[in-house]
């Protein structure tokens, strides 16, 4: 039975929702009721109930100020709070403290039993997480304690974790073959050993995307527990659920990779090109401004865009000289000065070996072109 506890100032109200619902055909057991939120407070700490209806406003105390100290006394407890309609700016409020619904007033009884059941599945879902959990906890502790009296320990577990961060998924089949052999025949071929064993290879891929905020991307196939008795039957169905597996970590790992140093990439040359003109600008100054360690932003540019830092930077600086020769009557050291060259000779110098002529040659080649 699910406990329900009610608080509610008007007595009418209180009265129609205690004696009109029947409790114990919905699943739920009434066990108190209170008319103010001071009162209800040491009555709800003492049921502990696994949900909590309550008004919004009381006289003494809320039912926010309510819900802020029972959260904080039983939080698993679940709260529904019942409003009135000009009352509704309080949801926001709600959501902050964590209320499982907001329901406005004038309410049914058959609305109410509906959100009841709701809360109510929401508890048992828990609830059952919760012991299968413990469940599977306990088996790894057996588990722990049987590895220390078998050779199991050869597959070391390091090697998966290095896997996991550096491995491809082309070799994700050479791998779990290799891992199988470290264990030993006899040992994976034990219906017993080899459910322990996938289960600390899936408890290693969660930690391993947990570490990098990706829990999200692994299809909840993969994220269920209990698929795993029912997978590992035989030895190649253990192998063929571990290759899906960790196909479906690296991908992620790769996917999350890529997009890390693309949002990287995307804002140095943003950057680049709003600032290449300063004549103090360098690698260390984009690093500086994208928040990362100036080795680290030089090693992945130039394996993201098969360029130096220096050989983009320039190339920007000689483009945009290209386009002043073109379109101004500037002098060369004024458009080297533009583009972030304070030393004339060394603009001349540069252009030229980019370009293959000095800027003076080019600006003539490009005369002579329009004169055609």
């Amino acid at each position: 039975m699910i406990k329900v506890f009610l608080v509610e100032d008007e007595s009418i109200i209180r009265r129609g929702i205690r004696d009109n619902i029947d409790w114990e055909a919905n699943g739920f057991q009434f066990v108190g009721e209170a008319g103010d939120g001071e009162y209800a407070y040491p009555l709800i700490v003492e049921a502990a109930p696994d949900i909590l209806i309550t008004d919004v406003k009381m006289p003494f105390m809320d039912g926010l100020e309510l819900s802020r100290l029972v959260k904080k006394a039983l939080p698993d407890t679940k709260i529904i709070i019942l409003s009135g309609y000009n009352e509704f700016d309080y949801a926001k409020e709600a959501i902050k403290i964590g209320i499982s619904d907001y329901i406005l007033k004038p309410v049914t009884s058959a609305a109410l039993v509906d959100a009841l059941k709701k809360v109510a599945d929401m508890i048992r879902e828990e609830k059952e997480k919760e012991k299968l959990l413990e469940r599977y906890f306990a088996s790894y502790k057996k588990y722990t304690e049987f590895l220390d009296q078998t050779d199991y320990r050869g597959a070391d577990r390091r090697l998966m974790e290095e896997f996991l961060k550096l491995g491809s998924v082309e070799e994700i089949g050479d791998f779990i073959e290799e891992y199988f052999a470290a264990v030993g025949e006899n040992n994976y071929k034990s219906l017993l050993l080899r459910q322990y064993m996938v289960m600390d290879i899936f408890y290693c891929v969660q930690e391993f995307l947990r570490s990098l905020g990706l829990e999200s991307e692994i299809p909840e196939g993969f994220q269920d527990i209990k698929r795993i008795p029912q997978i590992i039957t035989e030895v190649d169905s253990s192998k063929r659920y571990l290759t899906e597996l960790f196909t479906c970590a690296l991908q992620a790992r790769n996917r999350a990779s890529y997009d890390r140093y693309g949002q990287v990439i995307r804002q140095a040359r943003q950057f680049i090109q709003e600032n290449y003109a300063r004549g103090d600008f360098s690698l260390n100054l984009v690093a500086a401004h994208i928040g990362v360690s100036p080795s680290y932003f030089s090693s992945i540019f130039r394996q993201e865009t098969g360029q130096t830092f220096v050989e983009c930077l320039t190339k920007v600086r000689i483009e945009s000289a290209c386009e002043l020769l073109k379109c101004t009557n500037l002098r060369t050291a004024e458009i080297g000065e533009r583009v972030g060259y304070n030393d004339p000779h060394y603009f001349s110098a540069t252009f030229k070996k980019v370009m293959g002529m000095t800027p003076k040659e080019y600006k003539i080649s490009v005369n002579t072109r329009s004169a055609r």
